[in-house]
């Protein structure tokens, strides 16, 4: 079973406003948590919401919130999504037709929840300032953290093997080494991994292998890094003291990560 983690609300990694003028967004979030499908009509002309309809719905035309007329519409969501939505009913009178979806599981990954709204005037005439227009649609990434990585250096066989388990989506695999009071990436002719799914959880393992370059080493430092959660775990080792831990001295530690902050970014 999957652990609770931390919640991380509003990761927004990109926004849209396509040709039909509908938000498009990608919400990236972790696996047992809650995602924000945030969304807003925004139209100066409506005065009156008290005849606002709307719904969202995903990908498989789906539906996971109903609204009309003043009230949420259960009968009309899904049992997949049921108790799995809360609402804003305070901020929907205002057009903001903003939900939070709950539990999240691997199962929503890669998902899209699209919202559609109706609006009728305040004139009576039963027309529509705004009918059953695509207001918002979202794009869903589900991640899970890794595991803490290990790392196993072998100086005699001049190897080392980082170890990684139970993430989501695949890592990628980054190496740095210290020589020198200099960083130096690895030329990946000196490197293989391997990562693998596992097809009962769909959680990812990966195991990279380095050979290590001759001359003077003062430390590596392994790292993996989830593109959907955007974190980097790292482990180091330093030849001072032959031991591999996530802890080295300070300023070490700080000066790796630095580097390996700008090889990540230069790969990305």
């Amino acid at each position: 079973m999957l652990p609770k983690v931390i919640s991380v609300f509003g990761l927004f990694s990109s926004l849209v406003v396509a040709g039909d003028a509908t938000l498009v967004r990608d919400v990236n979030t972790t696996i047992s948590d809650s995602a924000v499908l945030e969304c807003s009509i925004q139209d100066r002309a409506i005065t009156d919401w008290r005849s606002l309809r709307f719904y969202w719905q995903d990908d498989r035309n789906v539906v996971l919130y109903s609204y009309n007329n003043g009230r949420k519409v259960a009968e009309h969501v899904n049992e997949l999504y049921q108790h799995r939505v809360t609402d804003f009913p305070q901020d929907i009178v205002r057009g903001n037709i903003t939900i939070v979806l709950k539990n999240l599981t691997l199962d929503d990954n890669g998902r899209t929840y699209s919202s559609f709204a109706a609006v009728l005037d305040d004139s009576g005439t039963r027309r529509y300032h705004l009918e059953h227009t695509q207001i918002c649609e979202m794009t869903l990434h589900v991640g899970v953290p890794y595991q803490e990585p290990r790392l196993d250096v072998n100086t005699e066989a001049m190897s080392a093997v980082c170890s990684l388990q139970g993430g989501f989506p695949a890592p990628d695999i980054q190496w740095v080494l210290l020589h020198n009071s200099s960083h130096q990436s690895v030329e990946s002719r000196n490197v293989n991994t391997e990562t693998k799914q596992n097809v009962h959880d769909h959680l990812y393992s990966s195991r990279s292998t380095l050979d290590i370059p001759a001359g003077r080493l003062e430390a590596m430092i392994c790292l993996s890094h989830n593109p959907t959660l955007n974190r980097t775990v790292t482990v180091t080792h330093n030849f001072n003291t032959g031991a591999a831990a996530r802890s080295s001295p300070a300023a070490l530690t700080v000066y790796l990560i630095a580097a390996a902050v700008v090889l990540l970014t230069a790969v990305q």
